[in-house]
């Protein structure tokens, strides 16, 4: 009889400890298929998307300032079709190190001054997000100004 309960618990515990090994295994397996998926400079988009070609604007978020601060009470949302969205192409090319922007018609001077991150005149815009079909951005209109009071902050999404 003390045979066999001995027998038992030497397989109990044989048995316990390829549990535990077999979980190991699959915790280790799990962790290491999980990771970042915006490793990437621009914000999560596929990385094969260019930003070069002609980008039609969809929407456009405005949101209020006060002391330099977003003021999320004040927000002006455009949803953009018909003939309002014609009037709103960007047509970017790259050049140089930076990009040519030519807004509705008008070639703008873009510089790039950072990751993703440009000047055109007085204004800021960083790409959040570019996919091969759509385009975010953060508009910062006037932020290279000294007078902070007509500082202005939108978001910007564009569809090829």
């Amino acid at each position: 009889m003390l045979t066999i309960i001995i027998k038992t618990l030497k397989i109990m515990k044989t048995i316990r400890l390829f549990g535990v090994a077999l979980l190991t295994v699959l915790l280790s397996v799990g962790f290491s298929s999980c990771s970042k998926s915006d490793d990437d400079n621009n914000g999560g988009g596929d990385t094969s998307a260019s930003i070069e070609g002609k980008w039609y604007l969809k929407s456009e978020i405005w949101y209020g300032m006060k002391n330099g601060q977003i003021d999320m009470s004040n927000i002006t949302i455009n949803e953009t079709y018909g003939d309002y969205a014609d009037n709103r192409i960007w047509v970017i090319k790259k050049s140089g190190d930076g990009i040519s922007l030519t807004e509705n018609g008008t070639e703008r001077s873009v510089t790039k001054v950072g990751n993703n991150e440009y000047r055109k005149n007085n204004d800021r815009f960083v790409v959040k997000t570019l996919t091969s079909k759509s385009l975010v951005v953060d508009y910062y209109d006037n932020y290279y100004k000294e007078d902070k009071s007509q500082l202005e902050y939108g978001v910007y999404t564009f569809m090829r």
